[in-house]
């Protein structure tokens, strides 16, 4: 078995994801209701959002997807969500 597991005329390279642009946290705070909730700007194309609603701390810092940079409606944006 000297023999290469993988050889190199078989190797495909796997397309990847195009990476996402996030939104990030630029205030934070609590509703009257006790609910988390944030504002978040894009540092990419400054695109900025009223309070949004998430479910904890590492949640916001990670951030939400730019609708606008990713060409995408965001679960984050949906109005039901907004406060």
């Amino acid at each position: 078995m000297n023999g290469e597991l993988f050889p190199v005329a078989t190797r495909q390279r796997l397309a990847r994801r195009p990476r996402r642009v996030m939104m990030h946290v630029t205030d934070a705070g609590l509703r009257e209701d006790g609910a988390d909730i944030a504002c978040f700007r894009c540092g990419k194309c400054g695109h900025e959002v009223d309070w949004i609603e998430y479910r904890n701390v590492s949640e916001a810092k990670r951030g939400v997807p730019c609708p606008k940079c990713n060409g995408e409606e965001s679960l984050y944006l949906r109005q039901d969500m907004v406060a």
